[in-house]
């Protein structure tokens, strides 16, 4: 409460001070939610997709990559319903939109079935009134080398397309997340493009766009910030004091240097890839009881970053998803609501989440 002053002043003091401004409040960060559209269920796709059997696991006799189980079931990224469901969860709980995790319009594997479900999920988001952003994957890079036989040159040439794809159709869209007027491009790296390599794309953007990259990469030319991501690394377990120090380092350290910075809020973390034999685990953050989320959460609103990315919304591999689970329920998304949305009914998650349901 504002301290007005003596009792004993004159009238006209008062007058004064009672029709003084209240000083402007500064405005909260942007809150994102990073998704993987990326699942693919039998039901939906004919088949059952890596990211939801790493090769390992049979989701049609009940087991999943994964040690949390989805509310929604091990549901396809593809599917109309899934879509609108998620994105009504995400604007009942006050966030602000979504990062969309992208490698591209074509290419190996799964990246065509991404783009699609990519699409779909922008057309929700912006019926919802939501934003959205991409982080670009550039390591694709390697498996254009390794699986099309393609020279360096010519592998390079086809990530620079995928930059060049989401510049002209996506980055100048109403609804793209922007900062100064200029839009949020993530890269989960650099990791495939060198120096040069970036550079060269970077120049072909006719959208301007302010570059973040990984911590540890941020430091390239080219590259405008950094993006904040949950802090595991080689295996460890990492404890509360050792996260949140790391992480309010990082924060100072940017905010020094005057360059921007993306927050991030995380669940926890637990990976499954050792348990499937893809691969080494990146390490343990433990949960809490939903504990790590909200402080993680509350850490990186006060960071004085303008935008707060929580990591993650769906990723079931590495255990950081938000999203209802059957070990979780609602509780991510409760903490969440509770701080931006205080006067919503918290019943609202659950009804949507039911009515999917039925």
């Amino acid at each position: 409460m504002r301290f007005w002053g003596i009792l004993l002043l004159m009238p006209t003091a008062w007058v004064t001070a009672l029709a003084a401004p209240e000083p402007a409040c500064a405005p909260r960060p942007l809150v994102l939610v990073h998704v993987m559209p990326w699942f693919e269920s039998k039901a939906v796709s004919g088949h059952w997709g890596w990211h939801w059997t790493m090769g390992k696991t049979d989701p049609g006799k009940g087991a999943l990559a994964t040690h949390d189980r989805p509310l929604l079931g091990p549901y396809d990224s593809g599917s109309p319903t899934v879509i609108a469901t998620q994105v009504a969860l995400m604007k009942a709980a006050g966030i602000d939109g979504a990062i969309i995790d992208w490698n591209g319009p074509g290419g190996f594997a799964d990246y065509e079935m991404i783009h699609r479900n990519t699409e779909l999920l922008i057309v929700e988001l912006k019926k919802a009134g939501l934003k959205f952003a991409l982080c670009v994957e550039d390591n694709p890079g390697h498996r254009f080398m390794q699986e099309g036989k393609l020279t360096r040159a010519e592998a390079t040439a086809k990530v620079a397309a995928s930059f060049a794809w989401a510049d002209k159709h996506w980055l100048n869209d109403p609804a793209y997340v922007r900062l100064s007027e200029r839009p949020l491009l993530m890269i989960f790296g650099p990791q495939y493009l060198d120096d040069a390599e970036w550079k060269t794309i970077r120049a072909t953007l006719t959208q301007n766009p302010l570059t973040y990259a990984l911590p540890h990469l941020s430091s390239r030319p080219g590259i405008d910030g950094a993006f904040a991501w949950v802090p595991v690394s080689e295996g460890k377990t990492v404890d509360v004091a050792n996260w949140t120090t790391e992480l309010a380092s990082l924060y100072a350290q940017e905010k020094k240097a005057g360059r921007p910075t993306v927050a991030v809020a995380f669940p926890g973390y637990r990976d499954f890839y050792a348990q499937a034999g893809a691969g080494k685990s990146y390490g343990f953050i433990d949960y809490l009881e939903g504990k790590t989320f909200s402080e993680s959460f509350d850490q990186a609103m006060k960071s004085g970053a303008p935008i707060v990315q929580i990591a993650t919304w769906n990723d079931y591999g590495e255990g950081t998803g938000i999203e209802p689970t059957a070990e979780r329920g609602l509780r991510d998304l409760g903490v969440i609501q509770r701080r931006l949305r205080p006067d919503a009914d918290p019943a609202e998650l659950r009804r949507i989440l039911d009515a999917a349901k039925r």
